[in-house]
Formats: C-alpha cells, structure tokens, sequence
C-alpha cells in the first residue's frame, strides 16, 4: 500500500481517487484539507481504493481515524477496509484504528473479522443522517405540518428584515467573529472542533457549491452551506453556524437552504449527520429517509 503524508503536494492524486470512486458526502479534498483539528490529514491507496484519514495521539496511543468510507467501488469496500486495517496495524503498527463506516458495512466487517487476529469494538458512538427528496419539499410550506414553521419564517422576516445572499470575501472577518459566539453555546466536543469552520473561511469555501449568508442590519447572523455529492445528483449540507440569540434561527435557516438547494435541482439532499438532539431538531423539516454511520475502533485482540 502507498501512502501520502502531504497532500497538499501530492493533491492530485487525492483528487483523483475522490473523481473515480467518491461517493459519501464527505467525499470532498477542500473539506478533507482543512479538518486540521481530526490530526495530520493521511492519504493511504492501493490500485482500486483510497482511504482519507487522520494521524493523532490519544494519550500514549499512536491513532489513525478514516474520514468516513474507503473511495472505492461499493463491492470493493469490505476488501478495501480490511486491506487497511492490516497495514496500518501490522505494518503501520498503530495502537488502534478509529473507523466511520455505515451500520451495516461495520456489522459485515465484525462478521469477517470475528475468527482473525483484529477485533472491532462497541460503537463510540453513532450517527443518524436524514435526507431529504427534493420534489418532496414544498418551499411555500403551505398545509398544517408547516403550520409552526411558516409562523416562524414569516415572524423573523417581518421583526427582523434580513437579507440573504451569497458569501462575500468582505464577510470573512465577521463570519469568523460570528463562528466564535456560535463555539461558546456548544459543547466541549464541537468547541475542539471549531477551527475547522475558521479554515473554511480562510480558504473561501473553496470547495463549496453554495455558502448563504443571512444578515440583520449588515451583520451575518447565520451562515449555512455545502456542495454536490461526487457522483451523484445528491447534495451535502455541510455547514450551518447560527447566532442563537435570534429566536428561531435555526429554523429559519434550515429553511432557507433547503429552499436554495432545490433551486439547484439535485435530487435529494443529505442534512448530516448528528446525535439524538440534532436528529430530533432536523426532523421539524420531514426529512423522507434516513441511514446511519457509526464511529468505532478496531484493533489487534
């Protein structure tokens, strides 16, 4: 197996991988660039597989973590997952792996590894990501399952006369300012992560298809935004950073960008993923389906 340990410098092969086989929502080299707080960005590939991940310490561990599923063919992706296990754990000799997969490749996983020298562990934790079919959502949000949201929108609109339009080079000081405020109401988990909202910024959301900006009085109060999934007609909301001192901002951005995203004609679009509190919040929208990811570690018995 071949390894890139910059991939700044060796980007296009990164590229590469990700146009041939990418298929996950966070299937994006922009997006895999700047997670800087997840350890030194990794690129490990063989002929007909790539594996984005992480290198980092976790007190005297030496740890590697994926960036959700190998870039390879979907037949591929149980062989591309053993494949890497046992070169980071026999050749690599990391202390453990941390892999994000979707339930059911994990379950597959456990079953191959079961009678091996590798054991996967209980879930750390797990992931529900909804999804919504486009032709599905109503933008007028006329009927009474939007009863509450149309209140909310239309409140905001008329106490608050915002403005929403594309990111600006000029608002990159003030969404980083806002990005700051939004870390403080967070828990400690998203507030070790927030730099990577920073370099997002810095780098102009290069990367990115659509970043909305909402405004009240010139200032961003809400900034929200992501991109195409790589082949398919699906999109990824990556982003949503919200001053929460508005009432109901969350909603009325979410709104928003589902409204935006239909007007770019994909077919469905991916809302992330979240825990329990973030998947009951996202469910206010209807979304029409959902799938789950789970993050667990693998590691020699």
């Amino acid at each position: 197996m071949k390894e890139i340990i910059d991939i700044k410098q060796d980007s296009e092969i990164v590229r590469d991988y990700i146009s041939r086989y990418g298929f996950m929502p966070e299937h994006n080299f922009e997006y895999f660039k700047c997670l800087t707080d997840e350890g030194q960005p990794a690129f490990y590939y063989e002929d007909d597989f790539g594996v984005m991940c992480f290198i980092s310490d976790e007190g005297k561990s030496k740890v590697v973590r994926s960036l959700v599923e190998p870039l390879a063919k979907q037949d591929n992706i149980l062989n591309a997952l053993q494949k890497f296990v046992k070169y980071c754990l026999d050749v690599k000799h990391f202390d453990k792996i941390v892999l994000e997969t979707r339930h059911e490749i994990k379950l597959e996983l456990e079953k191959v590894f079961k009678k091996s020298e590798y054991k996967v562990l209980k879930d750390r934790y797990h992931l529900t990501w909804p999804v919504f079919i486009m032709k599905n959502f109503d933008e007028s949000l006329s009927g009474g399952n939007w009863k509450k949201m149309r209140y909310f929108k239309n409140k905001f609109f008329k106490d608050q006369n915002p403005d929403v339009g594309d990111f600006q080079e000029s608002d990159k000081n003030e969404l980083k300012e806002l990005v700051k405020v939004w870390a403080k109401t967070r828990t400690a988990s998203d507030i070790a992560h927030y730099h990577r909202y920073i370099n997002f910024i810095d780098n102009n959301f290069k990367g990115f298809d659509m970043v909305k900006v909402i405004k009240i009085n010139g200032k961003p109060v809400s900034f929200f935004g992501g991109w195409r999934i790589v082949n398919s007609g699906n999109y990824y909301s990556c982003i949503g950073i919200y001053d929460y001192s508005y009432e109901n901002i969350g909603e009325v951005s979410n709104l928003i960008d589902l409204t935006e995203i239909k007007k770019m004609g994909v077919e469905k679009a991916d809302l992330g993923g979240g825990e329990e509190a973030l998947t009951n919040f996202k469910k206010k929208f209807f979304p029409d389906e959902f799938y789950r990811t789970d993050i667990y570690t693998v590691k020699k018995k």
